[in-house]
This record gives C-alpha cells, sequence and structure tokens, in this order.
C-alpha cells in the first residue's frame, strides 16, 4: 500500500475477506479505503484505473479464477489495469520445485482432513492459465520481464508482471 499511496493521484482501496486482515491493514495504512468483501464478488464496477495482487492468486482454485477475474474486470474503468507479478516456475531439478510440490500436496491433505479448508497453493497458477484466464475474462493480456528481480540459468526472468488490460470503450 505504501508504494501505491506514493504513485497514485487518488485513493487506495484494499479488499478482503478477512475482517482480522482487514484490522492489521487499517493500523498500517489509515489513509487508505478498506472494503471487507469476497474478491469473487467485489462490490464494485468502473471505479478503478488499476487493480493490483501481490501473492493472493494461490488462495484461489482454478475453478474460482473466472469469477475473481471478471469481478475485477467489472471494478475496472475503460482501459483498466490488472497488474499482478509472477514468478517463473523453478526447475524440475531445483529443490524449490520439490517443496512448493511437498507444500502443495501437505495442503491437499490437510483440506481432505479437515474443515474448512485453507486454499493456500504455490503451484495452481502458472502464467499459461493465467494468460488464458484472463483472456477469457475480457482482458487484453501482456507480460513485461522484472529484470531488477533477478535471472533464472537459463537467462529467462525470475519475475513478471502480467498486465491484463480492459478494452478502451465500454
Amino acid at each position: 500500500m505504501r508504494v501505491l499511496e506514493s504513485l497514485c493521484q487518488g485513493p487506495v482501496a484494499g479488499v478482503d475477506f478477512s475482517a482480522g486482515m482487514l484490522a492489521q491493514a487499517r493500523r498500517a495504512h489509515p489513509g487508505a479505503g478498506w472494503v471487507r468483501a469476497d474478491v469473487r464478488a467485489l462490490p464494485f464496477a468502473a471505479a478503478f484505473d488499476l487493480a493490483v495482487s501481490f501473492g493472493a492468486l494461490g488462495h484461489f482454485l482454478p475453478a474460482e479464477r473466472p469469477a475473481l477475474f471478471a469481478g475485477v474486470h467489472r471494478a475496472l474503468r475503460p482501459g483498466g489495469i490488472f497488474a499482478v507479478p509472477i514468478a517463473a516456475p523453478p526447475p524440475l531439478t531445483s529443490g524449490w520445485y520439490w517443496a512448493l510440490a511437498g507444500f502443495d500436496l501437505a495442503m491437499r491433505i490437510r483440506n481432505a482432513l479437515w474443515r474448512p479448508p485453507f486454499v493456500m497453493y504455490y503451484r495452481t497458477c502458472p502464467l499459461h492459465a493465467l494468460r488464458n484466464d484472463l483472456t477469457a475474462s475480457g482482458f487484453t493480456v501482456t507480460t513485461l520481464p522484472l529484470t531488477a528481480l533477478g535471472q533464472r540459468e537459463d537467462g529467462s526472468p525470475r519475475y513478471r508482471l502480467v498486465l491484463a488490460r480492459t478494452a478502451s470503450t465500454p
């Protein structure tokens, strides 16, 4: 929020389902507007020029992304942008690959045994799936390498910024 508040000319707003998370956010950033809502059913229509998500996509199963992205699309004004940084997947030979796969497996087991489920997966939103879901929701999607965050051994960027833009006219 600190970065957004320094870059945006208008008011900055955040959305979360958790009252506890919103209380922490209000304490940390009292100048922002905070809304308790399920982001799969955002209560906004053509209200914003920019929407961002940092690390939240792992909290949504693939089947939930169409509703999420449709809501973001509705919340943006014509020509608005939804920006999402996304990490490149670690190579199959990397310890990180197996650590993330193990975490996702542990979460699946946990959610099969306990209720309510806690959705947090690291490997459910690869770039191609994200691009397809955003395009299906009406966005035009481009990506930019975030080279300041490093490169992989093969020279490709460790992170990309996904920019999903709404049409310029309604």
